[in-house]
């Protein structure tokens, strides 16, 4: 009888190349969590802001003391639009140390042919309240601007625009003037209380830091609402077919609101660049 003996036996192959399992240090992953959450920290904290209002200029969108989230690169993606809320370093000179941004709404845009037509009666006696007049781009027919975040407030300060450099006319006349480009033309929703492109001019795109896209508090009153859209109008050449009428109207209003129009208390800052508040 034969007897079969059984091949030697053969340990399986190493693979040299296979990953080895070690076990997890919780330093390490601590380190990792550390190291991702600051880079994001230092995303965040170069693309989006907090700010916070403080005053009236806004009214009645912005409230004294809402909390915003604005963005900083948005600028550096496109250009401003008109309806856009923005923090803008104001055309000012200011105290030393104790430099503010405003906030405003951009109403005008580089290339547009702008207006602001006061309040008066048109020639079949009609009452037809103060409006900013614009031809986009400076072409094509006036357009009122509508702006559905004013409330039914009765516009009777600067109500006359503009100069070549984007201020209130002396006058009190209604004035096309075309907006350069790089600059932009802005007011606060309070047009009563607001200093704003009326009082220092155009605001160049440099000047411009950031823009607001939602409140963050007031919860209740989270969000921004609609910016302003442009209406096809008629000419607004029928203010000149009454100018007694008109220029007399101006007049008692000069007179009604003489001590009262120019305080910087109308305009509304945000904290100092330097200790934004959050």
């Amino acid at each position: 009888m034969s007897t079969v003996t059984p091949p030697p036996f053969a340990p399986a192959p190493v693979d040299d190349d296979a990953p080895i399992e070690r076990p997890r240090s919780w330093g390490r992953d601590a380190l990792e969590v550390v190291l991702i959450a600051f880079v994001l920290y230092i995303i965040i904290w170069n693309a989006l802001q907090t700010v916070r209002v403080d005053g009236v200029s806004m009214t009645d969108t912005l409230a004294n003391q809402d909390l915003l989230l604005a963005s900083k690169i948005s600028y550096h993606l496109h250009d401003p639009e008109r309806g856009d809320i923005v923090i803008l370093i104001p055309p000012i000179s200011q105290p030393a140390g104790n430099q503010q941004d405003f906030i405003k709404r951009i109403v005008g845009i580089p290339g547009d042919h702008i207006e602001i037509v006061p309040h008066h009666s048109n020639p079949a006696g009609a009452d037809v309240p103060t409006a900013v007049m614009i031809k986009p781009g400076g072409a094509g027919s006036w357009q009122r601007l509508n702006e559905p975040y004013r409330k039914a407030e009765y516009w009777d300060v600067r109500t006359s625009c503009c100069t070549s450099d984007g201020k209130e006319t002396p006058d009190h006349q209604a004035a096309e003037v075309t907006i350069p480009a790089d600059s932009y033309f802005v007011m606060g929703d309070n047009r009563n209380g607001s200093e704003d492109s009326r009082v220092f001019g155009w605001v160049k795109k440099d000047a411009i830091l950031a823009k607001a896209f939602v409140r963050i508090w007031p919860f209740l009153n989270f969000g921004l609402g609609p910016g302003g859209a442009l209406v096809p109008t008629a000419p607004t050449a029928a203010v000149l077919l009454v100018p007694g009428l008109y220029w007399g109207r101006r007049r008692r209003r000069r007179r009604q609101r003489s001590g009262r129009v120019g305080s910087r208390g109308a305009s509304e800052p945000l904290s100092p660049r330097q200790q934004p508040r959050l």
